[in-house]
């Protein structure tokens, strides 16, 4: 994840100068994260690169042999029609060298070097720019397979690519430093800030180029100006048909890199350049599948409310792909055009638009006509209710006036007033709906706490268990764009945890619209493949934890598990060392998903303007159709002798081990038995359930002759009572 590519080399830093102890540095040269590539194709295009390679035969007839210079087109194009899917910011470039300035036009640029052609600028890859190169490689390949399948018959270069790409003349050829130096004009028109990994794949057979044996000098210092502006260079030795490439010679010395001859003797030699760059390329296209930063918020640590406080991006490993959300156009015109929507929400009762300071969050909550639980004023039931209470309290007043005139002369009263008093109040009436605005809910989710990472405490990882594990984690690395420093502090506290072999107990609030969870910081420590290529980047696993509510008790009714016996075990053993994946562990990225594979598959057809053939390509869509063929001659013996045992076990339904508590046929009492024959004679066999019917042929030795279906069990043995097994019956209506 850091970078992708041959490993830089170590360079002193000045923290050396104020270290104590070595073990105190820490090394922050692999955190420089990626996520653009840019590449830049350099292709050789003498002579030799465009001489067909030796026809080969096969039982299908002739196979021609196509050039070095062809057979890298080709690869470019394949790059770049999946570059468009997996990553579509990323930039490609060709350049050719070696080509005859005579015999083409001129590179725009002042500072290209004669004998380059640029065919194709570095910029982002785009419909309109891959079209001239694909025509090219698809005109190409119409002459080569054009050409005569006979024996006696040379395979000839296609013309298109002679012409394209004319060789310079034999002793003008280019010196390597001239190369290196268009090379580096290339990037700089670019753009000056390129994020990502910026490369240069060199392809050559030369390897005793032009100045080799003198002026070497000039191509080690532009070499050295390309690593320091960030630019890799990855070279690509293609072998003649009479002649082994020798790197020593020439281009080991301008590198800077070892001589075969230091390395051991055991050692497996390089493969050839053209394999060498097939492989690359795929490796390249799957690995780098866009990778989005989900998060990119502060860590902290240290204090009650984090002391130290440092920034850090968060990516997801695993995340479902989809096709993406397509756009709405306008279909009118010479092109189409983007439509730009618009949303406003209106009043149901009056159709009138709605404003912003009109729209709230409303929550239901019950049913309205039964539950009450917030109160609040309505003021049209309150001016009703106001009127009945005035009415109440004038007839009360009228009565009181009238007790008042009724009461006895020597009666003493002590007010001749009315004792009513006229007062209304407002009516308050329940409600189901529960309004908010925009900041309570964001409130209410929040808790109050901002986007963030605070570290609680370090923990031993005896304290976990798999079943906390519930929801797809994050990888965390720093981010020095929010916090000069980020990487050092992220490197110190990787570094403590892996070694001290804890993980932290976190507070987390990834985003705005989420709420804050708990989680625990797994760390993992960088580790490199045997080519010294990155194969586990340093960081975090973020493995969000359940929350109590998330946690849910087995299901009630279980089917308990059917344990194998050990003959079957040994045996299901034997198919699975058979079917082993050969590379030992199973890589999902080398099986793309076949819908949408066809999907891709047919924007680009549409895009490039090709017909789309869906029989022609389905190998290619198609990636996960099993291969029944090739597994039943690695396992079939075993298979067919796994699936008899399963047949001959007692507890086996249908081909499929069933759990069951009852007691093997063998076992079994014939009072224990269904009246089948009863249900024979009755015609209602068919209300038996099938493991009463194997019960029963089980107990009789009733032959099945492997059948399963209930049909067919019924058949067996309504035949066999038929034929005198346990009785005889005329079947009469």
């Amino acid at each position: 994840m850091s970078h992708n590519g041959e490993r830089s080399q170590p360079v002193p830093s000045w923290d050396i100068l104020d270290a104590d102890d070595d073990q105190d540095i820490v090394d922050n040269s692999e955190y420089a994260y990626a996520s653009r590539d840019h590449v830049l194709f350099c292709i050789d295009a003498s002579k030799s690169m465009q001489n067909p390679r030796p026809d080969s035969s096969n039982p299908a007839g002739i196979v021609r042999g196509k050039s070095a210079l062809q057979q890298v087109l080709e690869a470019v194009v394949d790059l770049q029609r999946k570059k468009v899917i997996t990553g579509p910011a990323d930039s490609v470039g060709v350049m050719l060298w070696n080509v005859d300035s005579s015999k083409t036009s001129s590179s725009s640029g002042g500072n290209y070097k004669p004998g380059t052609m640029v065919y194709q600028p570095l910029r982002t890859i785009n419909a309109e720019e891959m079209k001239k190169i694909l025509k090219l490689v698809e005109a190409a390949q119409d002459e080569y397979s054009s050409q005569e399948q006979d024996e006696g018959v040379d395979t000839v270069q296609p013309k298109i690519l002679s012409e394209t790409f004319p060789s310079a003349r034999e002793g003008e050829e280019l010196n390597v430093a001239d190369v290196l130096v268009t090379c580096n004009f290339l990037f700089r028109d670019a753009g000056s800030k390129l994020p990502g990994n910026k490369r240069v794949f060199m392809i050559t057979d030369n390897d005793d180029p032009p100045g080799s044996s003198s002026n070497r000098e000039p191509a080690r210092t532009v070499y050295s100006d390309l690593l320091t502006y960030g630019i890799t260079l990855n070279t690509f030795f293609i072998d003649r048909a009479d002649h082994r490439f020798n790197p020593t010679l020439y281009w080991n010395d301008i590198l800077g890199r070892d001589e075969e001859e230091d390395a051991p003797q055991d050692s497996e030699p390089e493969p050839e350049g053209l394999d060498k760059l097939a492989d690359l390329l795929t490796d390249l296209a799957i690995r780098n599948a866009p990778k989005r930063t989900q998060f990119s918020i502060p860590l902290r640590l240290g204090g009650k409310e984090g002391g130290i406080e440092i920034g850090v991006a968060g990516y997801a490993l695993v995340s479902p792909q989809g096709k993406g959300q397509p756009k709405y156009v306008r279909m009118r015109g010479e092109t189409v055009e983007e439509v730009v929507t618009k949303t406003e929400y209106t009043s149901a009762e009056t159709g009138a638009v709605l404003h912003d300071d009109e729209i709230g969050h409303a929550f239901q909550f019950g049913h309205e006509g039964t539950i009450q639980n917030v109160l609040e004023t309505n003021w049209w039931e309150s001016r009703a209710l106001q009127e009945e209470q005035r009415q109440v309290a004038e007839e009360l007043l009228e009565r009181e006036k009238e007790r008042i005139r009724h009461l006895d002369e020597g009666e003493e009263v002590e007010s001749k007033e009315p004792k009513v008093a006229l007062e209304v109040t407002d009516r308050v009436t329940a409600r189901t709906r529960l309004q908010f605005t925009a900041e309570e809910v964001a409130e209410f989710k929040s808790l109050g706490i901002t986007p963030q990472i605070r570290i609680l405490g370090f923990q031993s990882p005896d304290n976990l268990s798999i079943e906390d594990n519930i929801k797809h984690s994050y990888f965390i690395y720093p981010d020095e764009d929010s916090y000069t420093g980020s990487t050092r502090t992220f490197a110190a506290l990787l570094k403590s945890c892996a070694t001290k072999n804890r993980h932290a107990l976190a507070l987390c609030r990834f985003k705005q619209n989420i709420t804050p969870e708990f989680a625990v910081l797994i760390p993992q420590e960088e580790t490199f493949t045997e080519g010294g290529g990155q194969d586990m980047p340093p960081g975090f696993h973020v493995i969000v934890l359940p929350f109590c509510d998330d946690i849910r008790a087995p299901p009630k009714q279980m089917t308990d598990n059917v344990t194998a016996s050990e003959r079957q075990a040994k045996l299901m053993s034997n198919i699975v060392k058979r079917l082993r994946n050969k590379a030992g562990r199973y890589r999902s990225e080398v099986y793309p998903n076949p819908a949408l594979q066809y999907h891709y598959a047919q924007l680009q057809a549409l895009a490039f303007e090709e017909d789309f053939d869906l029989a022609e390509r389905i190998d290619e869509i198609d990636k996960t159709y099993p291969k029944y063929h090739g597994m039943h001659r690695a396992a079939g013996e075993f298979m067919a002798e796994w699936n008899k045992a399963i047949d001959e076990d007692e507890r086996a339904v249908g081909g499929a081990v069933k759990a069951t508590k009852r007691a093997p046929a063998h076992e079994l009492e014939e009072e224990d038995l269904s009246d089948v024959k009863g249900h024979w004679e009755n015609w209602s066999m068919a209300k038996l359930k099938v493991q009463e019917l194997r019960d029963y042929a089980k107990y009789h030795q009733i032959p099945l002759d492997n059948r399963s279906k209930k049909a067919d069990l019924i058949d067996c043995i309504s035949d066999w009572l038929e034929n005198g097994g346990l009785g005889k019956k005329a079947k009469t209506e």
